[in-house]
């Protein structure tokens, strides 16, 4: 028997203690199965709303067209909803229309995938009319019915199908596949929010190689990065993104880290274009871009003067990011590290002496530049970058009469 926390558990047996059948169902259930604690747990009972309301008066309303409530018990959330059969699925995303049933298998019919399909209850035993748990036990995605419906009635079920596969290790069942691939067109209609979730999703997944394979496998790849950039990919491209597929998943799970490996397997133009179509968000975006744009650049430093250039025009926190970057590119691609490491020993090195990088750093501000008769505005600018660069080249400048005497030239 499948164990639910007891929380869960009194819930269902105070909608069944009033004369309704009550389950856990969906996720939590497959998660419990598979021995992975739920994030989320969803229930589902032949009861009204109004009956509902009245088991559980503190209870939120979470959907009203749908009525999904939200009830908790000590420190347990879950939402509940009544049987449902969807109608019509108009805009490839969501029913116009619910009916309410008093059957759950009519309920679980309408769900994704049979692994998604399993419905629990202390009471009453499990109800899994798709075999739902035979296929979890084989490791395997499987649409419910015929799967080129399910795409069509949701076409995000495409891209959840393939996120699944990269979170649990499951192969995805064949005639489900060409689904997929025969669907994937239906992607246009779903929200770039919703692709660009999911993508995320499955890119940081422990299994996040499989994930990138079935973009490539499926033809989803081009809702993640738009026709324009899909066009413009060549031989070189399509062997990184292949290569990246074998070697991501031994890369660091954070999110900024392997979406930059992603965006590096692209020209710079195509790269660029590709994160700002998903829209993520400002610090994301900004991230992502100095990894495309800069990667190239920080690789080809040998020496402390252009380190310093490139930290003084970045900042500390995008330098420290494009190392990590770096640094999951020698351990995904197995590349010599030699240069990576020396880079981060002269960075060491400037910081252990003190060496000015910013015009923070200098030994002299704006203040001391006015004395000497520097207007202030545009000139005092002018002359501490001069000053600045100077000491980045030389180091042991960075002294107030030295910098002065520097300023003293400018000025004349």
């Amino acid at each position: 028997m499948i164990r639910l926390p007891k929380e869960i558990a009194h819930m269902i047996k105070t909608i069944e203690d009033a004369g309704y059948e009550a389950y856990a169902v969906g996720g939590c259930v497959r998660d419990s199965i598979l021995g992975i604690p739920p994030e989320d747990w969803d229930l589902t009972s032949n009861a009204s709303r109004e009956t509902l309301e009245a088991l559980f008066p503190d209870a939120a309303i979470v959907n009203k067209k749908l009525g999904v409530m939200r009830i908790t018990e000590g420190e347990v959330k879950a939402d509940i909803a009544a049987y449902r059969i969807d109608g019509e699925y108009e805009d490839y995303r969501r029913p116009e229309t619910v009916a309410f049933t008093e059957k759950i298998d009519e309920d679980l019919r309408r769900r994704d995938f049979t692994m998604n399909a399993i419905a629990v209850s202390p009471g009453r035993g499990v109800v899994d009319p798709f075999l739902g748990r035979a296929d979890i036990e084989g490791k395997l995605i499987r649409g419910i019915g015929d799967p080129r419906l399910r795409f069509e009635e949701d076409a995000l079920r495409i891209l959840r199908g393939i996120r699944f596969a990269a979170q649990l290790d499951f192969e995805i069942d064949g005639e489900t596949l060409r689904a997929m691939k025969e669907k994937a067109k239906l992607l246009k209609y779903i929200s770039m929010e919703r692709i660009r979730e999911e993508f995320t999703k499955t890119i940081t997944a422990s299994y996040g190689g499989k994930g990138l394979g079935l973009f490539l496998e499926t033809g989803v790849l081009v809702y993640i990065l738009g026709e324009d950039c899909i066009n413009h990919i060549g031989v070189a491209a399509r062997e990184k993104l292949g290569l990246l597929a074998e070697k991501i998943d031994q890369a660091e799970k954070e999110p900024n880290l392997r979406l930059a490996l992603f965006y590096l397997c692209f020209e710079k133009d195509c790269a660029l274009a590709a994160i700002d179509r998903l829209g993520y968000s400002n610090e994301r975006k900004i991230l992502l871009r100095n990894a495309v744009g800069l990667t190239d650049e920080l690789d080809g430093i040998r020496e402390k003067k252009s380190l310093k250039r490139l930290i003084s025009r970045v900042g500390l926190e995008i330098y420290r990011y494009l190392t990590e970057v770096s640094k999951q590119q020698c351990r995904v691609y197995r590349l010599d590290e030699t240069a990576l490491l020396d880079r981060i020993q002269l960075f060491d090195s400037i910081q252990e002496n003190g060496e000015a990088i910013f015009i923070e750093d200098l030994a002299v501000d704006g203040n001391d530049l006015i004395q000497i008769g520097i207007k202030e505005g545009v000139a005092i600018g002018k002359a501490l970058n001069h000053m600045l660069a100077t000491v980045h080249q030389c180091p042991e400048k960075n002294k107030k009469d030295q910098l002065l005497k520097i300023a003293e030239r400018i000025k004349i």
